[in-house]
Parts: structure tokens; sequence; C-alpha cells
């Protein structure tokens, strides 16, 4: 049989009705852009506006050299940090990456690593773009500048990572991203070649590159405002406060602004001529301690509006020597008031993308929270009814979406359709007490430690005793580590990490938690732990249709420390390449119990040869759900599949008997 790489596939529609059923799966094209897997889940950033056009095997035309997944698994390769593990080397003179386009677009997006100088400040390169349509070539400058952070191997106390390289540190945030804005639309069925065009002795890994439409630049006339004002030049901080309580409109342009900007004034809004069109670049130096926050933007003020902007930084660390006590600061800050809205937002090299403390119905929506030396976005102390969806996290230094109850409870945040890539450091996704969170339609991958956790990590008020914490409908894939050496397998303190982590310990107890409809691939130890620490409960974990296909090393599929007391139920856990038994013993002081359908192994596919046709690319469930991957991994389970060809067209429908 032919199988289409299980993560990724080519993609047109193809609409199937049978009987009760009408489905729409992604089926083989002659496209070169790829979709997630977690699309037909309508699991993350789904209604995204790029295509994706990944430099890896089957996917690309090159003279370059792939680097493909370490085997054993480590962190040491650089394409640890890159898209499924696998990159794109440009060593020479005239080596080069095409793809043919899928659909138009103008708006580029590459993700690269160029090496690091040796005093932590980067180095400079180009790439030049060449399209078949005819047009002149592109010079694309690229910069690691903000990218490399190392962190010492072997130490005993808190350490962040700096951007000072040294023989005694490991280094993560190897790769960083470039936009383009073209002046016309590389158009579909045209293709597009990077090419490395000089002797300058760097190599140029790429991981992907994004392309997308860009609609024109919004201009003063086509705001419908009667309040509304243009900026006039005179310093965007200045002329925010100045006009508080209108609609401040910022042409396209680029903006060099050596100020943090605060909001003054209730019923603000801050509208720029569209995340591609408008930047605001903070100037401030990061080693300097007196720019302490001196970037982003800040308000407490409420029923604000900002949209349609970029914000980046001259940032390049976390910290200003290493010194929590000088945060070089985040994107947005502050309370944010009652119903503030962000929207077509990206937010670049900053301490965080947002740390949001106090905010209540905040709606942040269709963002992007990227190569941040620290959180994505944080809905901290006392906010509540505060919603993050259909935005994109990829490559920050902590937790991309987390809530931490640092001082009163954070209740009821939601975080929906959501896509997490290459998180470096902490977690995808994170909740640190507080009460009636959700986190829902959420796709994770690549994470280089904790794809998902509920924990009590940190001091705070802790998980309420009211109010469940709920995770549901959330895909995570190879994400996880292995205990050992930090740099080479383990964390960032050498422990180990599993894809989905539940932990009590330290100053509180862990309440109210349930978890259902997760998905698990390659989990590169446990792909659930169940924790405790310091005489600390879990109380009320509820597991129900966590389904995990494969673990690696010596992973477990739910790891239960013998420390744990409380008490949980689980219902309907299935394994595929999970070895046996499936959960660690449960330690006496746990009373978690499982219904009669507690564990199922789907490991062995009862009818392989009933699969039989000549050009098969995949395989769904009666619901959609591609199966593709199970199958090549010798695990289907029971049930009614359709199986289709390379042209979208139904082969067959097979039954997968029940396993004995």
């Amino acid at each position: 049989m032919k199988f289409l790489n299980p993560a990724f596939k080519h993609v047109s529609k193809t609409a199937i009705t049978l009987g009760l059923f009408s489905l729409t799966f992604s089926i083989q094209s002659n496209a070169q852009s790829v979709a997630f897997e977690e699309d037909l889940l309508n699991r993350g950033y789904v209604d995204r506006p790029w295509q994706r056009y990944e430099a890896e095997p089957d996917f690309c035309i090159t003279n370059g050299t792939f680097l493909l997944p370490p085997d054993p698994y480590s962190q040491t390769p650089l394409q640890s940090e890159a898209s499924r593990l696998r990159a794109l080397q440009l060593n020479s003179k005239g080596d080069y990456v095409s793809w043919k386009i899928d659909k138009p677009g103008r708006g580029l997006t590459l993700r690269f690593s160029i090496p690091d100088s040796a005093d932590g400040k980067g180095m400079k390169g180009n790439l030049t773009l060449k399209c078949s349509d005819g047009r002149e070539p592109i010079e694309l400058p690229l910069d690691s500048y903000w990218a490399w952070q190392y962190t010492v191997i072997a130490h005993a106390n808190e350490k962040y990572p700096d951007n000072t390289p040294s023989p005694d540190k490991f280094a993560r945030m190897r790769f960083d991203e470039a936009t383009f804005l073209l002046d016309s639309d590389l158009p579909a069925g045209s293709t597009v070649t990077l090419e490395k065009s000089t002797d300058d002795g760097i190599i140029y890994t790429i991981d992907f590159l994004e392309i997308e439409p860009v609609a024109a630049a919004l201009t003063f006339a086509d705001i419908n405002a009667a309040d509304k004002v243009e900026y006039d030049g005179s310093g965007l901080s200045n002329f925010i406060s100045r006009n508080g309580g209108k609609t401040i409109f910022i042409p396209a342009g680029h903006y060099n602004e050596s100020r943090p900007i605060t909001i003054v004034s209730d019923d603000t809004k801050i509208v720029g001529a569209g995340m591609w069109h408008t930047t605001i670049n903070f100037t401030a130096s990061s080693d300097d301690r007196h720019t302490y926050s001196a970037r982003g933007i800040h308000s407490n003020c409420s029923r604000l509006e900002l949209r349609g902007l970029s914000l980046n930084t001259l940032n390049n660390k976390r910290y200003y020597e290493n010194n929590s006590s000088f945060q070089v600061g985040k994107g947005l800050n502050g309370s944010w008031g009652s119903d503030s809205r962000i929207s077509d937002v990206r937010i670049d090299h900053f301490e965080c993308g947002a740390w949001i403390t106090g905010a209540r119905n905040l709606k942040v929506e269709h963002s992007r929270f990227r190569n941040n030396y620290a959180d994505g976005i944080n809905l901290a102390n006392n906010s509540s009814d505060c919603e993050v969806s259909h935005c994109s996290f990829r490559n920050n230094g902590d937790d991309d979406m987390a809530s931490w109850s640092t001082g009163s409870y954070a209740t009821r945040n939601v975080y929906a359709y959501n896509t997490a890539e290459n998180n470096w450091r902490a977690s995808s996704l994170g909740f640190f007490g507080g009460a009636g969170h959700k986190a829902h339609h959420i796709a994770v991958y690549d994470a280089m430690e904790a794809g998902v956790r509920v924990t009590c990590d940190f001091p705070g008020t802790g998980f309420s005793s009211e109010g469940e914490i709920s995770l549901s409908e959330i895909t995570i894939h190879r994400c996880g580590a292995l205990r050992g050496t930090p740099g080479e397998q383990g964390g960032f303190w050498g422990g180990a990490d599993a894809a989905l982590e539940f932990r009590a310990g330290y100053a509180y107890d862990l309440n109210n938690v349930r978890a259902e409809n997760i998905d698990i691939y390659d989990s590169r130890g446990d792909a659930v732990s169940i924790e405790a620490q310091s005489g600390k409960r879990i109380n009320n974990l509820e597991l129900h249709d966590i389904h995990i296909f494969r673990v690696g090393g010596y992973g477990w599929g739910v790891n239960i420390s013998p420390s744990v007391k409380g008490n949980g139920h689980y219902s309907r856990l299935t394994a595929e390449g999970v070895a046996d038994p499936f959960m660690s013993t449960i330690p006496a002081g746990f009373d978690f119990t499982g219904d009669d359908s507690g564990i199922v192994d789907i490991s062995e596919e009862s009818d392989a040869d009933a699969i039989d046709p000549q050009d098969a690319v995949a395989i769904f469930d009666m619901q959609g759900r591609d199966c593709t991957s199970c199958y090549s991994g010798a695990g289907l389970q029971p049930g009614c599949y359709i199986l289709c060809d390379s042209k979208g067209r139904v082969s067959k429908l097979f039954l997968s008997r029940n396993i004995d």
C-alpha cells in the first residue's frame, strides 16, 4: 500500500455521501502545500489564512541536504526544533528549494535558522526569491539576532536563558521567522524558489515557507467612526495619550518607538492598516537596565480595541543580565479592563507576547504570538471570562497559552481553536490554579517539554474547590522529554516531561480537572503523567476518551507516581504502540477507578489482508477522522472505515473486526 506521511497530507477537498454520513476529506492532489491532519477534527487554528510549504522530503524540490529526525531522539541536533523534526540545509552557492504554489499570496513567512555569532548578536544573510511568473528576483534579508538562547547545563537554582553563548551552556530557540510583503501575488500554479546566491560561508536551514493573501492597506477613509483621528507622526505614545477615547488610525508604515505606549482612556480604539502593513518597533535596548518594560502597549482601561498591526522589538533576551527583576517588557500588559478586543495582531520578540491581569471579558482572536522569550499569552491573576481563539503560537520560550492565579483566582478563561508549535521551554498550554477554565479544539505540535499541563508548580492561590478545569478535543503531537542531561534529553533541569501532565505539589492541591477526547501521538516519554509532591493531593481527576498512539523511550501510556493521593475516574483509554502494561501501578492512596471500557489495546489490526486497493492513500473512520497513521502503525480500532484512492474516490469500505 502507498500511504502519505501521517502528519501532513497534500490536500484538496472531496465530499462523500454514504447513507446517513456526509463527510469531507483531505485527499492527495498535485499541490505542494500541506495541511495538518487535525483540520479534519476542527482542532487548532483551522481557518488560518496561509498555506504552508514544508522543506521536507516529498514536499519540495531541492538540491540541498535534508535534516531528518534524530534516532534515537535527541535535543542536540538543530532539527529537534524544526516542524516534525525535519528541515533542509542550503550549504553552498546555488543550493535551492522550490515549491509549486497552491493558492496565490504575497505575504511570506519564512521559518529559518542561521548560525549565531561568537558574541551572541547573530549573523546576517540573505536568500534570493525567484518565481516562474517572470518577476525580477527579490533579495530576502535574514538575521539570527533574535534567535539562539543559552542555558547553563548544570545548575541548582532557577536560571533563565540568555543570549550569551558559552561552552557550559546548551542552545534553544535556534529558529526565528522573517516576514516579507511582496508588491503582487505569487500566482497559483507558479513555482517559487529560495536560492543561496552568495558564497558567504553561512549554512541556511529552512523549516518551511508560509504564503498568504494580503488585502490592500486600510486608509483613513476606510475607518467608519465619527471620532476617528489619524496619527500625525508626532510620536505614537504622546499621540495616543492625547487622543484617548477616540478611534486612532495608524497608517501603513514602520514606526520606531523608544517608549512604551500607555492607553489612558476608556473606549480607545487603535486601528492599523493591517497586520502586514503597520508595524510598531520598540527600539529600547534590552542591554540597558534602565529600559525596564520600555516597550509594548499597557492599559487598565475598558472597552479598548487593538487591531490590524504588528509589534516587534530590538529586544533579544528574556531579562537584562538574566535578572528577573529587570524584565524587558511584554507586548501587551495590564488588565485591559472590561470588554476589550484584540484582533489581527502579531507580536514577536518580547519577553511575553501578552501578560494580562484582572481582565474581564477580554476577547483575543486571529492573532499571532511568536518568537517570544517567555509566555505567548498568560491570562493571569484575577482575569475572568476571557477568551483567546483562532490564534497561532510558535517558538515561544515559556507557556504558549496559560492562566496563572498569582494572587486572586483567575476564573472561566477559555482557549479555543488555537494551534501551538515548537514551544522550546515549559509547555504549549498550562493552567496553574483558578477555576472554571476551558481549553478545547487545540492542536499542539513539537513542544520540546510538556505539551499540555495542569499543575501546582508555582506559588499562588491554587485551584478552587469549586469549578471544573476542562480540557477537551485536543491533539498533542511529538511532545515531552525523557529524563537526561539538559540540552540532550531532559527538560531545562534534566527532568522528564509527559505530553500531558497533571501535578499537585508545593503550595496547593490539584482539584477538579476533566480531560476528555484527547489524542496523543509519538510522546517522547510518558504520554500522560499524574504526579504529586510535598504531600499535596489530586482530587476529582477525570480522564475519558484518551487515545495514545506510540510512546518513545521507556514511557508509559499513563504513569502515576507512587506519592499520589486523592481520587479520580477514567474510561475509554486506548493505546496503540504502547508497552504492556499500559498504566503504571495505582498507589494505595489514590482511589483511581475505571469502568469496564477503561483500557483498550488497539495494537493489532485483525484483518489487514482485506485492505488491498492498488492506489490507496488515506483511511477515514465514519466520523471523518483520518486513520491513515493508525493503519501504517499496524493498529485500527474495531469499526467501519472508508478507504480512498489518489483521485479522492472511495475505493472501498471495510470492517476492522473486534480484537479478541
